[in-house]
């Protein structure tokens, strides 16, 4: 594994500000920076990001931590991953300390074998003769080498087992081939064989720029028309967008993405000027899918085929992406077309001229309802449908004002319409649904005190001076107790990175990062900072003098003599927990104050 002195080093060279600000738009907050959270949906920036204690925290869905644990959460990756990542930009070298015992860290070889795969298939597409149909294809669909070379586009050889052959000679593992499927074994268990064969290659490459998967689509006409690779360590179709690694500045840039199903869709577009673009994988829009657009897009144009199947399909999509709380634009192409014919024959112009026209979700929904014949019918069956997707908006304010626009637009009572939802069973959007994480006030005031701990060391030695780690509630409030504890004994700057971002524990480093970034409590703080103290001992007495009742009661109902030494010393110990407590005055104490 990577030394600690090296995770040290990349961390002190890491300047978190900047490993954010590339994927986030950050704007600055007195001596923080916030922006919208990329782990959940929200309207209001609740994310923030302080330079100096390098740390992050979202006080909306409480994801945080360093550098570290933001490229963990973000890009899906392990914490080797990320210091090789964050060590890339440092010239620090780490990829000569990793060692795969660990599970999590065992991915590299499969990593390996598909980038093997990729080059050999692109190879084959620039050299073999075997490929001239392949070349031919993709210049009559447009794709001319540039394009082709950009995308690493290739060609899978209708040879049984080239590809086989010449990863063995790579000495890749043939397990890990099996693994992603690029080969198979042969029928009756006789040897094995590559499992693309006579198609154009289409790289799956992930945000990371690290090719995970491969689409092929067949040139011979024999179906499936499209084959991907199979679910593997390292890819999943249902969490990846085709090519949002190339379209993610501009996406970033636009806050708008534009959807589409195919590979080929995405490519005449790109190569059409049309840069903030994504395509599914060979799936339905998955809900994983829709929160990685929403790290970067507030927008989504949804461009599917002009035929039914193509509608529905963009009916799906725009039900998900309502619900995490997109603008939605969903474009009609005529029912012969598709995005990339369509393009072909009228240009980006046209395409584009539509974008801007195109009608959102509801006003959709509507032209929808009132195709056909039986209207009253489709109308309720598509009001139906409508309110079955509002029902699960989180935030009770945006799914109202939702319903008084169905409610403007179909004619119908927004009364009825709230009943309608109110009615619905499992509805997932309840008002007393809470999308943030929930805290006692006790766990409040806890990181309140740390909070103050962080002003400076005298703070932080008066808290240990006067509570242990057992007056804490809970395994993480006692986990940051030692640390903070071992900090001040190792002579550690509490106010610095070297606290709160050195923290390797995500759980812990969480917690540290909000309670860094939690806003000082109005008024003097050394008065908060006694009070505070305060509250948290008699809370801690309380949990005593609870278990001591509860170890009488005990020995009630044993029957135990009322003489027993084990009751006396109970007895004894309960009075001089009680007189301790009454000693401990609080401006303001009650019974109401200290509920938990």
């Amino acid at each position: 594994m990577i030394p600690e002195k090296i995770i040290d080093d990349i961390r002190e060279q890491t300047d978190i500000v900047e490993v954010i600000g590339s994927v986030l738009d950050l704007k600055r907050s007195g001596s923080n920076f916030k922006a919208l959270c990329p782990f959940h949906p929200e309207k209001t920036p609740s994310f923030m990001v302080s330079p100096g204690k390098q740390i992050y925290h979202c006080f909306g869905c409480g994801k945080g931590g360093n550098a570290f644990n933001f490229l963990m959460e973000y890009e899906g990756v392990s914490f080797v991953e990320a210091a090789r990542k964050l060590a890339s930009t440092t010239g620090i070298e780490v990829d000569k300390y990793i060692s795969y015992g660990d599970k999590k860290e065992k991915l590299d070889p499969y990593y390996r074998a598909m980038e093997f795969a990729g080059d050999f298939y692109r190879k084959e597409l620039l050299e073999s003769t075997d490929a001239e149909g392949a070349r031919e294809y993709l210049q009559k669909r447009g794709f001319d080498g540039e394009l082709a070379e950009f995308f690493k586009l290739g060609y899978a050889p209708p040879a049984w087992d080239r590809f086989y052959r010449a990863a063995s000679e790579e000495g890749l593992s043939r397990d890990i081939l099996l693994d992603l499927k690029l080969v198979m074994r042969g029928s009756g268990g006789s040897g094995y064989r590559d499992y693309f064969t006579n198609r154009v290659i289409f790289p799956i490459i992930a945000i990371s720029n690290r090719t995970v998967g491969l689409a092929g689509r067949v040139l011979d006409g024999s179906e499936p028309k499209y084959l991907n690779s199979t679910e593997s360590q390292i890819y999943s179709k249902g969490r990846m967008l085709y090519g949002l690694n190339h379209a993610i500045s501009e996406v970033r840039k636009l806050k708008s993405v534009v959807l589409v199903e195919g590979y080929a869709d995405y490519l005449m577009l790109w190569k059409n000027g049309i840069r903030n673009i994504s395509a599914v994988c060979g799936t339905s829009l998955t809900e994983q899918q829709v929160r990685l657009l929403a790290r970067y897009a507030k927008r989504v144009y949804i461009i599917n085929d002009g035929d039914r199947a193509g509608k529905r399909a963009s009916v799906r999509a725009a039900d998900q992406l309502l619900v995490e709380g997109f603008d939605i634009r969903i474009v009609s192409l005529p029912e012969s077309e598709d995005p990339d014919s369509y393009v072909r024959k009228n240009g980006a112009d046209a395409l584009i001229k539509m974008m801007h026209s195109a009608p959102g979700y509801f006003d959709y929904m509507k032209l929808e309802a009132e195709k056909g014949l039986h209207a009253t019918y489709r109308k309720s069956k598509v009001v139906k449908h409508i309110l079955e997707v509002v029902s699960r908006v989180r935030e009770p304010v945006d799914r109202d004002l939702m319903l008084q626009e169905v409610s403007g637009l179909f004619s119908l009572s927004a009364d009825t319409l709230r009943t309608a939802i109110k009615r619905r069973p499992g509805r997932a959007g309840g008002e007393n649904q809470e999308h943030s994480p929930g805290s006692t006030k006790r766990e409040d005031i806890q990181k309140e005190l740390f909070r103050i701990g962080l002003e400076g060391d005298s703070y932080s030695r008066r808290l240990l001076e006067n509570l242990m780690e057992d007056d804490f509630e809970g395994v993480l409030f006692r986990k940051y107790y030692k640390a903070l504890d071992l900090a001040l004994k190792n002579g550690i700057d509490i106010k610095s990175p070297d606290f709160t971002g050195a923290i390797k524990d995500p759980e812990l480093s969480r917690l540290a990062s909000e309670i860094a970034l939690l806003e000082l409590t109005p008024g003097p703080i050394d008065e908060v900072f006694e009070d505070t103290l305060i509250w948290l001992k008699k809370a801690a007495l309380r949990d005593e003098m609870d278990e001591m009742k509860r170890q009488v009661i005990q020995f009630q109902e044993q029957g135990k003599d009322a003489d027993s030494t084990a009751k006396t010393e109970i007895a004894e110990a309960y009075r001089k927990i009680t007189r301790e407590y009454k000693k401990l005055g609080l401006k303001g104490d009650n019974e109401s104050d200290e509920s938990q």
